[in-house]
């Protein structure tokens, strides 16, 4: 099971750690990991490579979890004589982007969506206007109050490929389950984002579960010091749904 983080975030943040450990718990190899353009490269989570994130681009993100993907897929396809069993899931930006890869690979055998955002590439009218211009704009990391650039590359490469960076059209082609996961009290992607990802696939390869009281971090911070009830029933259904398809003979 592979576990991509969202934007702005790094592979120890929050709840990450905890959801690796659990899924290990289950005898699952769990893999975190940090995008290149995440501007992080240590486990403090500060932006120490502000360089990378102002340069990121969702086409860096997918070939970093392409390439995770291979190494994964190498590393179970030793012994068994059987094809890997592949899963992921994404918080997030991050969940987008699994959803995009995929719809792409045959490999992945499962996913699960917690508080994707059904579309990507959706900025503020400035920030396009001043990327048209070739400038960078201005943008505030609320986690750590660090003030970051983000380039124009970003909408470069959105432009470039929209057609693939289409996660409503990338949904209606998946042949995976996907559990949907989403706090009704998350600011940063309103939970009718979460009803809009399950709508397009059949009902009988997808589960939506919205958590009452739950935000877009699922109650997790920087770091867990207590595990609060939402954080915990979260965890519990990416675990049993990882569970069901990745050891059972589906």
């Amino acid at each position: 099971m592979i576990l991509c983080h969202g934007s702005r975030g790094y592979k120890d943040w929050g709840f990450l750690p905890l959801l690796a450990s659990r899924i290990a718990e289950e005898g699952l190899l769990a893999v975190t990991f940090s995008f290149t353009d995440s501007g992080i490269s240590g486990r403090s989570g500060a932006f120490d490579e502000p360089e990378r994130y102002r340069r990121g681009t969702y086409g860096s993100e997918l070939e970093d979890l392409r390439r995770v993907v291979d190494w994964a897929a190498r590393r179970l396809g030793g012994g068994s004589g059987g094809a890997p069993r592949l899963g992921i899931a994404g918080h997030s930006r991050g969940g987008a982007i699994a959803i995009l890869h995929a719809a792409g690979d045959p490999r992945i055998r499962c996913l699960a969506s917690l508080a994707a955002p059904s579309r990507i590439g959706v900025w503020p009218d400035r920030y396009f206007e001043a990327w048209r211009r070739g400038e960078p704009v201005a943008v505030r990391d609320f986690r750590t109050r660090a003030e970051l650039s983000l380039g124009p590359e970003i909408y470069e490469d959105l432009e470039r490929n929209r057609a693939r960076y289409d996660v409503i059209a990338a949904l209606e082609t998946i042949e995976c389950p996907l559990l949907v996961v989403q706090g009704d009290r998350d600011r940063s992607v309103p939970v009718e984002e979460a009803r809009e990802i399950a709508s397009h696939v059949p009902s009988i390869l997808c589960e939506l579960h919205v958590i009452e009281g739950a935000g877009h971090g699922f109650q997790a911070g920087d770091e867990i010091r207590r595990i609060p009830p939402q954080l915990a029933h979260m965890v519990e259904l990416v675990t049993a749904w990882m569970r069901r398809w990745l050891r059972g003979r589906g």
